[in-house]
């Protein structure tokens, strides 16, 4: 039922009935109930019964004149009858009020027009009111969140600048951005971070994480110096032990990565996320048929054989957006799974989009089996504007389309993100 309904009738029975009880006393007739008083015939009993015993008197008088009653009896009847008369004299009197409607008028009125403006000025009347009436709240944007973020990282960094040496304050900052994908000035904080704790291997390892999400997943480069950086002080560092064996799968190191997440396997809690990356290496180690052999390394075909041959478009407006400092990134992830890391991703120079794009399995990162035939995949290509792996408003992105590996197929940009 509608709650404004509901409120509405609530509200009118109330009043009804307060109204009922204030003004029903003023509006009847009052009438005293009082002894010797005959309600049905309006008549003063009183006065009747005080005549009949003058009656009374007048004959025992005369019976006494008759003889019929001694002069003892007659003082005796005297005296009855006087009792009796003052009896009768004592009893109330019937007393009747007539009604009020001024008054009953005046309440009638002043009670609803208070009762109403009282609820008005401390209630909430809007509060019934169904939501299809009401205007709705306005929903906070994604503009709205970013502008709140930016806010609450620039207020710490202020902090920061105000206590420079607060390590603690770095390290929060820094793993705030890259939570939310601003790996380069997540990078920055950890710079400041790893000058202030340079013998702390986690931060290290912290600093070459956020790096390799700044390169998209790919460790070669700073990552793998951040990390041999972590190693060096401590060299059972699970972290930074998970980095550089994903960095050997994408250098076909497979017998020196299977090592590596074994070694990183036995130093974690059996059921935590570090032992189920390691597990996934090296599932995706053994898939790839890639493991340790006869002299220790893999075949080079292991890793060659394309999995997906794709042709990459952009549309007119996409193109007449990108720079020369722009790129785009070939994001694949197994089919249903849209968050954590992805299967591979690709940086593809503008320039080069007039060529085949070639996926195979070097091209894989830790995740699920890696890149095989067989595995159903979800493509989508982004063309970011100033070249960052992470997305922008503004950029341009293809829909998301869904394979099985291997596959060929055309994947046109043509969606501006962010609208």
């Amino acid at each position: 039922m509608n709650p404004a309904i509901v409120l509405v009738a609530a509200i009118l029975f109330i009043t009804i009935m307060v109204l009922w009880l204030l003004l029903r006393p003023l509006l009847a007739r009052r009438v005293a109930t009082v002894a010797g008083r005959d309600q049905a015939n309006d008549t003063d009993i009183g006065n009747t019964n005080v005549d009949a015993l003058r009656v009374e008197l007048t004959e025992a008088r005369r019976d006494h004149q008759l003889g019929l009653l001694t002069t003892e009896g007659l003082a005796e009847a005297e005296r009855e009858l006087q009792s009796r008369v003052l009896a009768e004299a004592e009893a109330e009197r019937v007393v009747s009020a007539g009604r009020y409607p001024r008054t009953a008028v005046a309440l009638g009125v002043t009670v609803p027009l208070l009762a109403i403006g009282s609820y008005l000025l401390i209630g909430s009347p809007a509060a019934a009111i169904p939501e299809v009436v009401r205007p709705p709240a306005p929903a906070t944007t994604a503009q709205n969140a970013d502008q709140q973020m930016d806010e609450l990282f620039r207020m710490a960094e202020e902090r920061l600048k105000q206590n420079p040496g607060d390590l603690k304050g770095w390290l929060l900052l820094a793993r705030a951005k890259s939570s939310v994908g601003r790996f380069a000035e997540a990078l920055q904080a950890y710079e400041k971070a790893t000058a202030l704790a340079a013998d702390d291997a986690d931060v290290w390892a912290d600093y070459a994480d956020a790096a390799a999400g700044q390169g998209q997943g790919k460790i070669d480069g700073q990552p793998i110096a951040l990390v041999n950086k972590a190693l060096a002080i401590d060299p059972r560092n699970p972290k930074a032990l998970l980095l550089k064996g994903t960095w050997e799968i994408q250098q076909s190191q497979f017998a020196a990565a299977e090592k590596t997440f074994s070694l990183a396997r036995s130093l974690v809690e059996a059921n935590s996320g570090f032992a189920q990356i390691a597990d996934n290496a090296l599932a995706d180690i053994k898939s790839r048929g890639a493991g340790t052999s006869g002299n220790g390394t893999a075949t080079a075909a292991a890793s060659s054989a394309p999995l997906a041959t794709l042709q990459l478009q952009l549309s007119p407006d996409a193109r007449k957006a990108a720079t020369a400092s722009s790129a785009v990134f070939l994001i694949v992830r197994a089919t249903g799974a849209d968050r954590g890391p992805p299967l591979a991703a690709k940086r593809i120079d503008v320039g080069s989009l007039d060529k085949p794009v070639l996926l195979n399995a070097a091209d894989a990162m830790i995740g699920g089996a890696g890149l095989k035939d067989g595995a159903e995949v979800t493509l989508q290509a982004r063309l970011s504007l100033n070249g960052q792996p992470t997305a922008q408003n503004g950029d341009w992105q293809s829909e998301k389309t869904s394979t099985k590996l291997p596959a060929t197929s055309a994947i046109r940009i043509d969606q501006r993100v962010g609208q």
